[in-house]
């Protein structure tokens, strides 16, 4: 837990997880082989080695406009991202997202539609960043935050990331874990 003060409060982040690690409720546009959403999201996995079923990757060959959504099961109110981007052992760190906007909602026709241009039903929300940081070149861990200014509490958070750092065959990510303040 971190700990920061906001209006003079002193606040401590807290990492919130969907009620359980599976396409139920971690869902995105398109999935390569068994490196499903939900992977990314489940923080018993390792943030370092090989990425083999410890990440979320598009579908082979489509970089660009994928949605990412999270289902946490009731409302919270996220003040901060905690995520590392992808990398396998060090390597292959251009198919990390790059561009991206965040989202709230407590629509579930929301939550389950994954068409990259439909928001219907969704609010963005304001970040910190627009752009998120390539995972550095090593078999590391490499955390880094978004901070959000919250404008109510979402039970479903999307996440539409545009594209990636230049690969051309994957876009994918390693670790994402919304954050509430306690």
């Amino acid at each position: 837990m971190i700990v920061r003060r906001i209006g003079g409060m002193r606040g401590v982040y807290q990492s919130v997880y969907p009620p359980a690690y599976s396409s139920t409720y971690v869902k995105a546009t398109t999935t390569d082989g068994d490196q499903y959403p939900h992977l990314a999201c489940n923080p018993s996995l390792s943030v370092t080695g090989s990425a083999g079923d410890k990440e979320w990757l598009s579908t082979y060959n489509v970089v660009t406009n994928q949605r990412f959504h999270i289902d946490l099961g009731s409302p919270k109110l996220i003040y901060r991202v905690y995520y590392e981007n992808y990398h396998t052992s060090g390597n292959y760190t251009n198919r990390g997202p790059e561009n991206f906007t965040f989202w709230g909602s407590n629509v579930a026709v929301a939550f389950a539609e994954l068409t990259y241009a439909t928001d219907t039903d969704w609010t963005q929300l304001t970040t910190d960043v627009s752009v998120l940081t390539e995972h550095v070149d090593a078999d590391q861990a490499d955390p880094h935050y978004i901070y959000v200014t919250p404008s109510g509490a979402y039970r479903y958070y999307a996440f539409k990331f545009a594209d990636n750092f230049g690969n051309v065959n994957l876009l994918g990510i390693r670790r994402i874990e919304l954050q509430e303040m306690v």
